[in-house]
């Protein structure tokens, strides 16, 4: 069943239909949010929020567009507006940790290397949601800028501008020493 039919049925009250939705786009919106908050369980309620957002607003898509960019616009603005909200409880990300550490240092090495991966999270946590998602879809699930621009319906040309900014901005908070973006 192709996704016009699947949203079709949906928008008629058929449970299975709507099923079947979930069951094909909640990792993709998963991921998504476990991107902006590095938190399974806040990535988890906030994939359930942003399905009872797309089911209230099911009737407002319009049929000639593409379906998976208009869930994925829906999902990243709920996560920015849930960020811009929560944002004094999101300073860390997993899967920085597991992209950046070494395995062979001497304790030494490693208690700098921590306090390193700290202070980075802490500065990638600060930038604007738009700018530090796309940095970690690039730098960290080394996603090409064409898979982004096509994750956000955004022209590649954005996607670059946007990695750069955000990589400008952490080099001048370490070289500066600042916070401020």
């Amino acid at each position: 069943m192709d996704i016009t039919e699947i949203l079709l049925r949906c928008r008629n009250g058929d449970q299975e239909a709507w099923n079947m939705l979930i069951n094909d786009y909640s990792k993709a919106v998963y991921n998504i949010a476990l991107n902006f908050f590095a938190d399974k369980d806040i990535a988890a309620d906030v994939t359930q929020d942003i399905f009872l957002k797309i089911y209230h607003n099911l009737e407002k898509f319009k049929e000639d567009k593409n379906f998976t960019a208009w869930l994925f616009t829906i999902s990243r603005n709920y996560c920015i507006d849930y960020w811009r909200k929560n944002k004094k409880y999101f300073l860390s990300n997993q899967e920085l940790d597991e992209k950046i550490s070494g395995h062979d240092q001497t304790p030494e090495d490693h208690s700098i290397r921590e306090s390193e991966i700290v202070e980075l999270r802490k500065k990638i946590a600060q930038l604007e949601p738009e700018l530090r998602v796309i940095l970690i879809l690039r730098d960290i699930q080394d996603l090409s800028y064409q898979e982004i621009a096509v994750k956000f319906s955004i022209p590649e040309g954005t996607v670059k501008s946007r990695i750069n900014r955000a990589r400008l901005k952490l080099a001048q908070s370490f070289i500066g020493g600042g916070n401020d973006f």
